[in-house]
């Protein structure tokens, strides 16, 4: 099949924090690409976006390791499945040599391959996806992402749920993810005058996660499910995590935990959103611990009382 100049296929290898960032892009490549779009990308990250005519298909089929292979011919079921597209853009294969070229032979057409994680000192992620397919990242992308409006029925009717908070305190990573979530989630009521409903990934068992003091506790969602829980709370509470993003990109007001990781790069792209930024490490629990000494829990309750006075004229229900 010859490839058709206004077509395009998109690899992203990423998680969901990579993936949101990488939206803003994505959402222009959409503008710029009329014709065919084939989004590959991990399967659940597949369900939050929604655009016209759009196909998806999972980057860990077959036909994308075959992209990989440095000797063998291409497999025909990899070229049926890239053929046609005018323009590939990748930000995976970079340091594979053969990458380029069998996407290439593969499509019949351009094939642009980037660095995954390539920002330049101080340059946020979403910023240098952009700067790679040379688009400006779109303002918003809130009219993409995807949510679950009948879960949420369904999940608000069986908690007798009314005005709620939600809190996510995990991350991809123990020392990112904050130690006074426990506390904080007691005093959430008080704070809040809410509901507290606290969500959780399956591998987030560690004790800063735990959720001592919340009325509902759910886990293993879909990523429109959280996205609908978030276009429904009154305030959300997380970590440098890939959620926050989410939260970010649907416009949630809240609060953002910082400890090692640099807001410049991985800040979520939202004004509805507070960061609390800790970098310096703390001299009683060590350099791998996001503790309460480093930030304290009164100093996160102020950062609410401030967020819900500001917003208590337009509070959610």
């Amino acid at each position: 099949m010859p490839p058709t100049a206004d077509s395009a296929v998109i690899l992203f290898p990423g998680a969901i924090g990579d993936f949101i960032c990488f939206l803003p892009t994505l959402a222009q490549l959409r503008a710029r690409h009329r014709g065919d779009l084939l989004l590959v990308a991990r399967p659940a990250l597949l369900e939050l976006v929604r655009f016209p005519a759009l196909t998806t298909a999972s980057i860990d089929r077959r036909e994308v390791a075959d992209l990989f292979v440095s000797e063998a011919a291409l497999h025909d079921a990899t070229r049926d499945l890239f053929a046609g597209f005018g323009t590939a853009y990748s930000w995976t294969g970079f340091e594979t040599p053969e990458f380029a070229r069998r996407l290439r032979a593969a499509t019949q057409g351009v094939a642009r391959v980037y660095r995954f994680r390539g920002m330049a000192p101080g340059e946020h992620a979403a910023d240098y996806y952009a700067r790679c397919a040379k688009v400006t990242p779109a303002e918003s992308i809130d009219d993409i992402i995807a949510d679950d409006p009948r879960w949420f029925k369904g999940f608000a009717a069986q908690h007798d749920l009314g005005r709620f908070v939600l809190v996510h305190p995990g991350s991809g990573s123990a020392k990112k993810n904050w130690q006074g979530f426990p506390s904080l989630i007691r005093r959430c009521h008080e704070l809040c005058g809410a509901s507290v409903v606290l969500v959780r990934g399956p591998a987030e068992r560690r004790p800063e996660m735990l959720g001592d003091g919340a009325d509902v506790e759910v886990e293993e969602l879909s990523l429109p499910q959280v996205a609908a829980l978030l276009r429904r709370c009154c305030c959300y509470l997380g970590n440098d995590s890939g959620i926050s993003h989410l939260a970010g990109a649907v416009k949630t007001p809240g609060i953002v935990l910082f400890g090692p990781s640099d807001p410049a790069a991985w800040a979520p792209r939202s004004d509805q959103l507070r960061l609390l930024h800790a970098p310096e490490e703390c001299r009683l629990c060590g350099p791998e611990a996001f503790c309460a000494h480093r930030l304290p829990v009164t100093t996160v309750a102020g950062a609410i009382r401030t967020l819900l006075a500001r917003l208590s004229p337009r509070l959610r229900v």
